[in-house]
């Protein structure tokens, strides 16, 4: 069972110190003489030493918070197939299945929904406007879930009122899962998000470059946190705010180029001004493949990871390399020093998908086997360009492998 303490917004409180001290004038004593003729009378300093105070050092011990993550819930209507059951209710705990006690493990574990929840009226929506139902809302929580990322490109897919609609779910079906990105206000909008965990306070951010061109409508600016130049004193004063209030802050953007298993440089400038804001911690996601891990340093020398994307965690595409996604693993760590991340890793994901779609599940790439593979849809009914689109980059575990050591070599090598 995970240790979790929810709050969304800290008030710093100053306790005042009252420090009592006597004059510079009070060693002298003025003698007055009994007489015209009287001596001064001398004033003697006083022969015992006074002990001063040792100065001590508050002692904290160190504790330790576990953090998972993983990429786009990139929902085509096609993967909801599976979720529909003999009595016509919907379950989508078969995308859990395989991971759920990674997840469940952690002691805050996040998931980036790539599609909105615009309300189960409109059904599910495949591309270019997606939605989903809620009861995948559901599914997450019972897997373990505790942040949802929201600010994604397609965000604003059923307009600023499926944005609403979405919020509405969250708060009155799962009041203690945090969504990000998203707002119902232009109040709740400034609100930073912070998650506490036995006394460490983790504050988390969430942008997207845009919204796939949909205009978000005049009066519902606060409804999606934007990551453009327009927005980057915003974002500047959201972080310098975070930072005041909590330990440790950690920005998840939706940034990058699709299908690209480098870094843009967008993300490098983006992940530059990140570190100079201090923050500490980034997780990318949208480019549905993963991206290398690696350290940025500031001008001041701050150190900052970056998770540049983590790829897929659910989708039905026929590139294989979005087949294939990342579970971010790192643990954070406070102490008398401060806090910092004292570990990270990433454990490679599988999505697995069959003719038909009547089975969609995610699998831990160590524990994908060669005759599962077999009998994913991609070889069993590939598309016309199939050879293609993914020249070199065959479906096979051995393939799959060569995609994670090429890309991420740290964390592949007992693969």
């Amino acid at each position: 069972m995970k240790k979790r303490i929810f709050s969304v917004i800290f008030s710093a409180v100053v306790g005042a110190l009252t420090l009592c001290g006597c004059s510079s004038s009070s060693a002298q004593v003025a003698a007055t003489p009994s007489s015209a003729d009287s001596a001064p009378v001398a004033v003697t300093p006083a022969t015992e030493a006074v002990t001063q105070p040792e100065p001590t050092t508050e002692y904290i011990e160190p504790v330790t918070v576990n953090l998972v993550a993983v990429g786009d819930m990139l929902m085509h209507a096609g993967a909801s197939i599976p979720a529909v059951q003999p009595d016509g209710s919907y379950n989508y705990d078969y995308l859990f299945a395989n991971i759920r006690s990674a997840v469940e493990g952690a002691d805050i574990a996040v998931v980036n929904n790539e599609v909105i929840m615009a309300g189960n009226e409109i059904g599910n929506i495949g591309y270019p406007c997606f939605n989903v139902r809620t009861e995948l809302g559901d599914a997450e929580v019972r897997a373990g879930f505790d942040v949802i990322l929201g600010a994604t490109n397609h965000t604003m897919d059923q307009d600023a009122s499926g944005i609403l609609n979405c919020v509405n779910f969250w708060q009155t079906s799962h009041p203690d899962t945090a969504v990000l990105g998203m707002h119902d206000s232009a109040d709740s909008a400034s609100d930073i998000y912070v998650h506490e965990v036995n006394g460490v306070r983790i504050a988390m951010l969430n942008y997207t470059y845009g919204t796939n061109g949909i205009p978000v409508p005049s009066g519902y600016e606060y409804t999606v946190d934007l990551m453009t130049e327009a927005t980057k004193p915003r974002i500047a004063d959201d972080i310098a705010r975070a930072k005041s209030i909590s330990d440790f802050v950690i920005v998840y953007p939706h940034w990058g180029t699709e299908y690209n298993l480098g870094i843009s440089d967008e993300q490098t400038a983006w992940a530059s001004f990140f570190a100079e804001q201090g923050v500490d911690l980034v997780i990318g996601t949208h480019p549905h493949v993963i991206e290398p891990v690696q350290w940025v340093e500031s001008s001041t020398g701050h150190r900052m990871l970056v998770y540049y994307s983590l790829g897929n965690f659910v989708s039905i595409q026929y590139y294989n390399y979005s087949m294939l996604g990342g579970m971010a693993k790192v643990s954070i760590t406070k102490d008398a020093s401060g806090t910092r991340i004292s570990d990270y890793d990433m454990d490679f994901l599988v999505t697995h998908y069959t003719s038909g779609r009547t089975a969609v599940t995610k699998c831990f790439l160590r524990q994908y086997k060669e005759e599962l593979a077999a009998s994913h849809a991609i070889l069993v009914e590939p598309p016309e360009n199939y050879a293609t689109v993914n020249a070199g980059y065959p479906f096979t575990v051995a393939g799959l492998k060569n995609i994670a050591k090429s890309v991420c070599p740290e964390f592949a090598e007992d693969l």
